[in-house]
């Protein structure tokens, strides 16, 4: 902000440009902090909140999964893309915390709060300031264990003892482990074995069209799951295993 000599206010200035910046020949008029041109200063919105945690299996009354295939300590696997999980709040959802793992790499999380008769398709052209209330997170390469990654595909040699066996599914399981550098390297066998969080800010509280009472989670891999057998499939699935919700805490007394 600059102001002139003996004058208060804001005016229009021009920052100098850096030499790698291209301006359009025509002229594009910029503006700073101009209180005629952003409307009266605001209030900073202050509250408290609360978390609701969820857990797997989610078998709750406020909440309901769609197209999941199996569930256990990794989480609640759902369909990539048709799997959901939603989740109804009476108070105004601030923000939405995602744990969970892939079936396979390049996995990505979406969280969506469209309100009564809004969806994606409803969005008007004409309306330029729509809000589009989905958030996206890829490259998300967190995995689970699964026994894909332990049934090496070659072909055994024929063993004379059951010793001889074991030391060569231990042989390979070390070779495969140490290229791997511990199952941590990403793009690797495992696409590296860790979890992920994925972290939502998703709104308004303060009783606008915007805010939020439900949410609908949904995930998937963007490599292959089980390829070569009669179940590959593309996208991966995505198992979820907690969700916090935080909501804004209501006003007592």
């Amino acid at each position: 902000m600059s102001t002139e000599s003996g004058k208060t206010g804001d005016r229009h200035t021009e920052p100098e440009a850096p030499s790698y910046t291209l301006f359009p020949d025509s002229e594009l008029r910029r503006y700073s902090s101009e209180v005629d041109l952003l409307g009266d200063l605001q209030e900073v919105d202050i509250f408290e909140t609360e978390h609701h945690v969820y857990r797997v299996p989610f078998r709750y009354r406020n909440v309901k999964v769609e197209n999941w295939l199996e569930h256990n300590e990794k989480g609640i696997e759902l369909a990539a893309d048709t799997g959901r999980i939603t989740i109804e709040e009476e108070n105004a959802i601030v923000s939405v915390t995602v744990v969970g793992s892939g079936c396979s790499g390049r996995n990505y999380n979406i969280v969506e709060w469209w309100g009564p008769g809004e969806t994606l398709r409803t969005t008007r052209a004409s309306k330029a300031s729509q809000l589009i209330k989905r958030q996206r997170i890829d490259n998300l390469n967190g995995q689970h264990n699964a026994w894909v990654q332990s049934a090496l595909t070659q072909e055994p040699p024929e063993f004379q003892s059951l010793e001889e066996a074991e030391a060569f599914i231990k042989r390979l399981q070390a070779t495969v482990y140490n290229m791997t550098s511990g199952y941590t390297m990403p793009g690797s066998l495992m696409t590296g074995l860790y979890e992920n969080t994925a972290y939502f800010r998703i709104g308004d509280t303060l009783g606008s069209e915007h805010t939020a009472h439900k949410v609908v989670i949904r995930g998937g891999g963007l490599d292959y799951e089980d390829p070569g057998t009669r179940i590959g499939r593309y996208p991966a699935d995505y198992a979820f295993r907690m969700i916090d919700v935080v909501v804004r805490r209501p006003v007592s007394g």
